[in-house]
Formats: structure tokens, sequence, C-alpha cells
């Protein structure tokens, strides 16, 4: 992908993204069939107890926007060199690429969660959750794709600053995140488009906000200045991503007894530091260790990994397709089962979509996928 590069540094990066990507599967597989899913929103005055099932897929999120940013990174630097790209025309690639995935938001992945939906009883204790927010029915979702491409967008105007800017710009996004949080009090309230777009996951009568924009502004920009450290030292890729991720699930355990609200809070509707510390942080050993594994043993990770979008897309419509089997929801072990039997189904195709992007020009949109 980047010159200069060694390929372990690609493998440990591609096998992350697809371990999380075969994470997020599940979770989306106990929406679709056991009819079972969290949110651990700011809204929710108890917190939810945190099972296995849901803990693991608490990595995806963090890990996609950490990857992006350290991916934009080195995409930059490879185009720099092999193709001769300015600046302005790698500033002009990821805005457009960032507005390719807001489209994909609301008119490809948008009806696999509305099949996912309309297939279950509507009596499913999940569909009976009060969220946040309200007015009239919605119409546009802006889930986790959505803020991927806002995050692209935004961080491609910024991505030549010094990384203590980057640095500065990331906390400040975080802070701000974390004032602009209301209590769970206030979860009937009404905020203005701009607040539920930025900051508040909630429902405003059109739209309907899980992935505010703002608050995951934070690992896209940790990600940036991973890839810089990455690309210029590849060779110390184990070290930084240990030492990273020590620090990181040493700060959420300080967050996490410091008693201040906004900072001891484990949420991810929106995230906060102490979700963000953590999950970044078993990430990041999760790269140290996969920089040593076993090809042979990972193979499928590599693949889920190189071919990402299409892998979201297409899982999501297979479970869609699934769902109707399944309107009262299914035993966990059922579940495990449909889970497994899709990933079966999904990695031969994704075999295939691999080597097809791979013969398409560096411009192609296909590469997005």
């Amino acid at each position: 992908m980047t010159a200069g590069v060694t390929a372990p540094r690609f493998t440990a990066f591609d096998r992350l993204r697809g371990l999380i990507m075969a994470l997020m599967a599940i979770d989306h597989a106990s929406y679709a069939i056991a009819r079972i899913h969290a949110f651990e929103a700011w809204s929710t005055a108890v917190p939810e107890p945190v099972t296995i099932t849901r803990a693991i897929s608490h990595l995806c999120a963090p890990g996609f926007f950490m990857l992006m940013g350290a991916g934009m990174v080195w995409l930059g630097k490879a185009r720099q060199k092999s193709e001769g790209w300015s600046h302005a025309r790698i500033r002009r690639f990821f805005i457009t690429r960032g507005l390719v995935l807001l489209v994909v938001q609301h008119f490809i992945e948008n009806p696999a969660w509305i099949l996912m939906t309309v297939s279950a009883d509507p009596s499913s204790p999940m569909l009976q959750a009060v969220e946040p927010g309200g007015g009239s029915d919605y119409f546009l979702h802006f889930a986790v794709i959505s803020a991927l491409g806002a995050a692209m967008i935004f961080w491609a105007f910024l991505i030549e600053l010094p990384s203590l800017v980057i640095l500065a710009i990331t906390a400040a996004a975080a802070a701000l995140s974390v004032w602009m949080t209301p209590p769970a009090s206030e979860i009937a309230t009404l905020w203005p488009y701009w607040k539920t777009l930025l900051f508040v996951p909630s429902h405003h009568n059109a739209i309907n906000v899980l992935y505010p924009w703002v608050p995951w502004l934070v690992p896209a920009g940790l990600g940036i200045v991973l890839g810089r450290i990455i690309y210029k030292r590849p060779e110390k890729t184990v070290t930084v991503a240990l030492g990273l991720g020590l620090v990181l699930i040493a700060t959420h355990f300080a967050f996490a007894h410091s008693g201040v609200p906004g900072l001891s809070a484990f949420l991810k509707y929106p995230p906060t530091p102490s979700f963000l510390a953590v999950t970044l942080g078993v990430d990041l050993l999760l790269i140290s260790v996969f920089a040593f594994a076993p090809s042979a043993m990972l193979g499928p990770l590599d693949v889920f990994g190189r071919s990402p979008l299409f892998f979201y897309l297409l899982h999501l419509y297979v479970l869609a397709a699934i769902s109707f089997a399944f309107p009262s929801g299914s035993s966990l072990p059922v579940m495990y089962a449909v889970w497994a039997a899709a990933m079966v189904l999904i990695y031969p195709a994704c075999v295939r979509f691999a080597r097809f992007k791979a013969s398409k020009p560096v411009e192609s949109m296909w590469r997005l996928f």
C-alpha cells in the first residue's frame, strides 16, 4: 500500500480490520437473529449490563475510525510517491470518498437495517426500547458509515497539519463532546438538528442519529498520528502498538475511577473518553499480536480486512435475508451458528472481490469498497 513500509505492518492492520469486521457481524446477528441489542447511550439512567457478545463488539467502531485515520496517512504517502499526487489532489480524493460513504449510508446500508427491523415481531423487547428525542417518523438514519465519511472529509482538510496540532484538535473534539452530552433526564428533549447530528445521538423528526460526527473525530485523529509514527518507523510497529495500547488501557482505569461524570461514564452513544481509551487500547494490543501470528491461521481475517466496505454491506443483506426466519429471535447458540454460516458464505465473495478491486485503477471508486 505504501512504498518503504514493510509487509508485516500491513498484515497486522489488515488482520485487525478483518477481526473487528467479524466481531461486528456477531453484534449485527444478535439484532437480526437473536433479536437482542444493547443501547449504551447517554439517555440510559441505569447502565445496561454488558454481555460478552456485546463487549467484544465494542472494539469495532473505534477500531474502524483509528484504522481509517492511519490509512489516510499511508494512502496519501503512497500516492505521492507512486503517482506524484499533490496535497490538493489527495484532499479531493478523500473528500470524494467521504461523500460516497454518506451516500452509501442512506441508499445502500439503511435499506438492509429496515429489512432486519420489519422482519422482527413488533412485540419484540428490542423494538420497545425508548429512544431519546422524538417527533415525527424519521427517514434519514445516520450510523457508522456516515460518521466515517464525515470524519474523512473533516480530516482531509487538516491532515497536513503537525501531529501536535492534530492531537490538540482531537482533544478539543473529545472535550467538546463531553460538554455537549446532556444528562439522562433530558431524554425527551428535541435538540436542534445541528446538535443532534454533531453531538447527541437522538431522534429529531426527520433524522435519527446513532453516531454523531464530532465524538468520532477523536479515534480518527489518533489514527492519523499513529499512522505517521508507524510510517516513519515501521520496524517499531509492535513496540508502538503495545506501548500505546497499555497506556490507553491504564488511562481508561484512571478515567473510570476519576469520579468525573463525563470521564468515568462508559458509553458508546456518544463514545466517552473511557470507552474510547479501553477499546482503542485493546485494538492496539491486538495489532502487536497479529504482527507475529502465523499467516495460515488468520487468512480469512486478511481477506475480510482487505475488502471492508464490501464485507460490511454484504453481511448486512445476508443477515437481513436470514432475519425473516427468526421474527421472535433465537437462542445465542443458534445465533452464533447462523453468524458462522454467514461468514462461510461471505468469505469466497470477499476473495473474488479483493481480486476485482486490485485490478482497478488507483482512482476507481471500487477501491473504496
